[in-house]
């Protein structure tokens, strides 16, 4: 009796030690059909892209010519400003709707100081503290007063709305912008907007507080748990109210862009470049890291998103049209997010 007990479990043990070797390797060489199908999950937008590209330029000679691009990108400066704003309340499961109305706004308060003698210093610091501040009151509505974010930034945005038409009389403000700042507008360096290249470093610098620092991680801790996040020591309402704030210095660097490549702030500016900016950050989802708000796959859907307008707009689509495609890319968008949400949830 005492014999068989030995052998037994030594028989027992031999053969999960024989088939994890087999197991291991079959681990590490995943089918075609696996690779196909985690290369699509993870740079589907970016496949999207290609695609129209080619349809775009196939379709029009004036697609790719280096005018109609620098156009294009240059225009997307402003809405990159807005979409890398959104992350961060989405990242840390919050929205802010107030996004919109508050370039508008703070466009609107620079050209507003500007006609009153400001100086540039004084104009871009106001426009900054002025976005922090609001930022921090979305923020402070949101944990303090335990307001939806939902509500309580569309609440702020149509206050906002008010403020801008106050401030402009419901006219277009435009005398006194500095030429220093009109200058950044107008400005290039290797045929590429300034204002592009800055966006393009807010956008490196955001991907790495997300990605590579304490905080970035409590975000998305606060994002994936609110309550697990609190029970493990993370201070959520200080997270939350720092990612309101860092939004309202995104919103007020895409406002100081606006006023300095139109050199003007109409008082109905802003509030139509919510919905691009949203699709952008839910159509992000899908790429780079599947299932997460990130600013690398925020950065390919905002292309795709121009992409697509500036092709059907080339092509002579009516103006009607870009409602619609913003629309409908939205709400792909977000089935999108929340279909890879779902799916990194159970995986």
């Amino acid at each position: 009796m005492n014999s068989t007990k030995s052998h037994a479990p030594a028989a027992a043990g031999d053969a999960p030690a024989a088939a994890a070797p087999a197991a291991l390797g079959a681990r590490r060489a995943p089918s075609p059909r696996s690779i196909a199908t985690t290369i699509f999950s993870r740079y589907a937008t970016v496949l999207l892209l290609i695609v129209l590209i080619v349809v775009f330029s196939l379709a029009t000679d004036k697609f790719l010519t280096t005018q109609n691009w620098q156009n294009l990108i240059v225009t997307q400066a402003v809405v990159a400003c807005l979409a890398l704003a959104a992350i961060l309340p989405l990242v840390a499961g919050e929205f802010d709707l107030s996004l919109g109305y508050l370039v508008g706004a703070l466009a609107m308060l620079g050209a507003y100081l500007a006609k009153h003698g400001a100086g540039i210093v004084a104009i871009v610091a106001a426009m900054l503290a002025a976005g922090l501040l609001m930022g921090l009151f979305n923020g402070m509505l949101t944990v303090w007063f335990k307001i939806s974010s939902f509500i309580a930034t569309l609440g702020v945005g149509i206050l906002l709305s008010g403020v801008t038409l106050g401030l402009s009389d419901g006219e277009v403000l435009f005398s006194g912008i500095p030429t220093t700042l009109t200058d950044l507008g107008s400005g290039s360096f290797l045929g590429i907007g300034t204002t592009v290249w800055l966006a393009l470093l807010l956008a490196a610098i955001l991907l790495y507080v997300l990605e590579h620092t304490p905080f970035g991680r409590r975000l998305y801790a606060v994002g994936g748990s609110e309550r697990v996040a609190f029970l493990a020591g993370v201070r959520t309402g200080r997270v939350k109210m720092i990612a309101f704030g860092g939004a309202g210095l995104l919103v007020a660097v895409g406002a100081i862009f606006s006023l300095a490549q139109s050199g003007a702030a109409n008082p109905g500016f802003g509030a139509d470049l919510l919905l691009p900016a949203y699709a952008a950050a839910f159509l992000g989802v899908t790429t780079y890291r599947p299932g997460y708000y990130n600013v690398p796959g925020t950065i390919v859907a905002i292309i795709l998103l121009a992409v697509g307008f500036n092709g059907l707009n080339l092509l002579g689509a009516p103006f009607w049209v870009q409602p619609i495609f913003n629309g409908a890319v939205l709400l792909i968008a977000v089935i999108t997010a929340r279909a890879e949400s779902r799916a990194v949830k159970v995986g």
